[in-house]
């Protein structure tokens, strides 16, 4: 296993996307809504992690998940969320933010560090993420998340 800190990439990228392995890897997602209001499910497909695994949806306006409406971001995490789950939003300015997250068992939610990094798979309608989070490896499968707009 190779111990890869895509921390420093970032560094000298200055937080662009670079090539790795073939592949495009990001820090996070940054979607362009075709409306104002989107549905979108989501489907947590696996997770290969010591720590506790989970998903940002941020936007300038409101999500709604389960009957629940929360204004500007949700956390999703791996371990209490539905294994699929629809969520509705309303953006202000069409722009959705998709970062994976980790709680390494301190109580911290850690983003964008040490190991943590993305590279994403679109297929027909179906976004596929597949995530590393702060450990410094590169398999990207502590977290492998499906989204579809519906």
């Amino acid at each position: 296993m190779n111990k890869i800190v895509f921390e420093e990439f970032f560094n000298k990228s200055q937080g662009k996307p670079f090539i790795y392995k073939g592949k495009e890897i990001k820090m996070s997602d940054r979607v362009l809504l075709p409306k104002n209001k989107a549905l979108l499910r989501l489907v947590f497909v696996s997770t290969d992690s010591q720590w506790r695994q989970g998903i940002i949806f941020q936007t300038k306006g409101e999500f709604e998940v389960n009957g629940q409406k929360l204004p500007n971001k949700v956390v999703l995490w791996e371990n209490t969320a539905p294994r699929e789950v629809e969520i509705s939003l309303t953006s202000k300015d069409k722009i959705l933010f998709i970062y994976n997250v980790w709680d390494t068992g301190d109580g911290t939610m850690h983003y964008g560090h040490n190991g943590g990094a993305l590279f994403i798979e679109q297929n027909d309608k179906v976004t596929t993420y597949n995530c590393n989070d702060g450990y410094a490896d590169d398999d990207f499968n502590d977290l492998i998340f499906r989204i579809e707009f519906v």
